[in-house]
């Protein structure tokens, strides 16, 4: 085998999971595919959807995820899907795979942070925090490849799973992360966010190096930089960059706060004289 065909065999992946019909998730995905496909050229991008048809337009692989998708809504933890879809990557194009949720941009040098990244081991997005369930009681349990496990509060670790990067060597750990998820949702843990503390938790006792890309990967997931990009994603014009920031973000914040609080005490004094 050419070194050439080698390491086009060896490139990741990039992967989106998309399902349901919101358009705005679906403008999401479309910026963040566009600034992705910019940076990384030719390497392959593949979308899971429920809705094929909604992105073959695009320059990708699209996945028709519809029995996946309908076999996590009939779960009571739909977040375990990610995670599901991940190893389904993993296992059906035998490659690095790296995972990107809707909500998110990457800068330039992504692509290369990605590469040294997976060359070391994989990658997470950021720390969420140490010990991110103190309330949870004790707990053990046996997996399918990692074996007898216990949550040890001292090294227990959430990552945010904005951006998963992993190999195939990675695939037992990540089927550990969807077991580790049905024994913790089992055992009484109900928090949205069990998914990116089970895949940080195995990778790591798998004993995985776990880059944190954070400074050319941009997710904006919090309340209010989510409700900044969608009302800019709505107006914005073909091809051109949404300009993000903390201080701009905090300026929308800013405004909003005082418009509806302004609104409610309008509608207040509007309620109030009506009365007299």
């Amino acid at each position: 085998m050419k070194n050439g065909e080698r390491e086009a065999e060896t490139a990741p992946l990039y992967l989106y999971l998309a399902y349901g019909g919101s358009p705005a998730a679906e403008r999401e995905l479309r910026y963040s595919f566009e600034t992705l496909h910019a940076e990384v050229g030719a390497a392959p991008i593949a979308i899971y959807t429920d809705r094929p048809a909604a992105y073959a337009d695009l320059d990708a692989t699209v996945v028709d995820a519809t029995a996946l998708v309908a076999a996590a809504q009939a779960h009571e933890y739909r977040h375990r899907l990610k995670p599901t879809a991940l190893a389904d990557a993993l296992a059906r194009f035998r490659r690095p795979c790296v995972m990107l949720d809707l909500d998110s941009f990457v800068k330039a040098g992504f692509a290369a942070r990605v590469q040294r990244a997976l060359a070391q081991g994989a990658a997470m997005n950021f720390l969420v925090r140490a010990d991110p369930y103190p309330d949870f009681p004790a707990f053990e349990t046996d997996l399918p490849h990692l074996g007898r496990y216990r949550l040890d509060r001292a090294k227990a670790l959430m990552l945010n799973s904005g951006l998963v990067a992993v190999s195939p060597a990675h695939l037992p750990l990540v089927e550990d992360a969807v077991a580790l998820i049905d024994r913790l949702w089992a055992a009484g843990l109900r928090r949205h966010d069990i998914e990116q503390f089970a895949l940080a938790e195995t990778l790591r006792l798998g004993g995985v190096r776990i880059a944190l890309i954070d400074d050319v990967f941009v997710h904006y997931c919090a309340r209010w930089a989510r409700r900044y990009m969608r009302r800019r994603l709505r107006r914005r014009r073909p091809g051109a960059r949404v300009p993000f920031s903390k201080a701009g973000v905090r300026l929308f914040k800013a405004y909003w706060t005082l418009r509806l609080a302004m609104r409610r005490a309008g509608l207040s004094w509007g309620a109030r004289w009506r009365k007299t």
